[in-house]
């Protein structure tokens, strides 16, 4: 009897740290530092297209953290409150507006290549998860 009961604590308290930390790892994006998602955005750039020169890096690095604050400040928003739906419509917009900025920097041909790569590793991940 004392096996069952210790073992229904285990399962317990096991479920409630899985639950919290799902939790956090929820809100990590939400609260991760601009310049630190920027940077890993950046070091995914990368890996997937060859930057020319440290310029183009700087002018994607800039693009990644002016976008990385506005998600940011949305976010914040959202926790406060709002319909969904309106927020789906800004985060597109939000997107759009970035990819915008990065054809502007790396030409239509290799934005092509980076933003096809990307939806390829997103699905990858939705599938795993």
């Amino acid at each position: 009897m004392k096996k069952i009961i210790k073992g229904m604590g285990v399962l317990i308290l096991s479920m409630i740290m899985t639950s919290a930390f799902g939790q956090q790892r929820g809100q990590g994006m939400r609260q991760a530092d601009p310049d630190e998602m920027a940077k890993r955005q950046l070091e995914q750039m990368k890996e997937i297209i060859e930057l020319k020169n440290n310029k183009e890096e700087k002018a994607v690095k800039e693009v990644f953290v002016k976008y990385a604050k506005e998600r940011q400040k949305m976010f914040s928003e959202m926790e406060r409150g709002g319909e969904p739906g309106a927020n789906r419509d800004k985060m597109n917009e939000l997107i759009t507006r970035q990819n915008e900025e990065l054809k502007g920097i790396l030409g239509e041909e290799r934005f092509k290549t980076y933003n096809t790569r990307m939806q390829e590793l997103r699905r990858n991940r939705m599938r795993r998860n």
